[in-house]
């Protein structure tokens, strides 16, 4: 294994969640850390708890802005060794039910930003070699309502990490994360807007520690060959919903419950953004 130890880690979307605790473990471990994010006030509050971290804001669907954020970074550490593949959002309902413009977003964060964010750092490695770790999900293997669309972005991420394990130069390593259910501002941000960093401890879904996750990352990162990691590990299990006979089964019995299935989904939603 090999150590994060002054390894220059760009983390997207780490002004919260998982890429905020990512950025927090991987500085303990004596990373160099940059981070982005879209909202500054929440920005500010990760960096003011990251001591020798560095940010800028940055909206990943705009390619000025991603290439300024790749620009900045170079300018300030001298070089890239690990592009962390984070930032990303979920869209809770059925495809038909969501507007032209929450699809085009959807895909733009989670599956585009993350290709070009990729295509400009890739060249950077050079014969240092370098890693990139892409933050997939179960649901690219298992993909249920409400979570069609969203599944279908982390499937092309999952996707898009294996092709490029075939394709980059020897010394590049090429990592994917999926997480299940991870307690995070996720589902609140979808259905009542991003919380302010006094109301996001209010507003988390039930799940695993995003501390789990963020140990994926640094295993990725300290590992010799690519990865492919569930977290918790057990969630594997959800790669058998690609085989035929479980899929089937996910046919007949999702189906018919699957309006049912986004009413709780968003009702849980509504409830945490309600909390006090």
């Amino acid at each position: 294994m090999r150590s994060v130890q002054g390894k220059v880690v760009l983390i997207t979307g780490g002004s919260a969640g998982i890429g905020r605790v990512t950025a927090r473990r991987l500085v303990r471990g004596g990373a160099r850390v940059a981070i982005c994010g879209r909202d500054q006030d929440r920005l500010d509050a990760a960096l003011a708890e990251l001591p020798g971290a560095w940010g800028i804001r940055c909206d990943v669907t705009d390619p000025a802005d991603r290439e300024l954020l790749v620009n900045a970074v170079v300018e300030r550490f001298g070089r890239i060794d690990a592009l962390v593949n984070n930032a990303g959002q979920g869209r809770v309902d059925k495809l038909a039910a969501l507007s032209g413009e929450q699809v085009r977003s959807l895909v733009e964060v989670n599956f585009t930003a993350v290709a070009e964010m990729t295509r400009l750092v890739l060249p950077l490695f050079g014969n240092r070699g370098g890693d990139v770790v892409m933050i997939s999900s179960i649901s690219a293997w298992a993909p249920i309502p409400p979570l069609s669309l969203y599944s279908a972005t982390k499937a092309g991420v999952l996707g898009l990490a294996v092709g490029l394990r075939r394709e980059v130069p020897r010394g590049v390593r090429v990592h994917a994360v999926c997480p299940g259910p991870i307690s995070t501002e996720w589902l609140t941000r979808d259905i009542d807007g991003r919380p302010s960093e006094r109301e996001a401890p209010r507003r988390l879904s039930a799940g695993s520690d995003p501390d789990r996750v963020a140990r994926a990352v640094e295993k990725c990162l300290t590992a010799r060959t690519s990865r492919t990691l569930a977290v918790p590990r057990w969630w594997a299990v959800a790669r058998l919903a690609a085989f035929t006979p479980v899929s089937r089964v996910l046919d007949v019995v999702v189906a018919p419950a699957s309006t049912a299935i986004v009413r709780l989904a968003r009702r849980y939603g509504e409830r945490l953004g309600s909390a006090p």
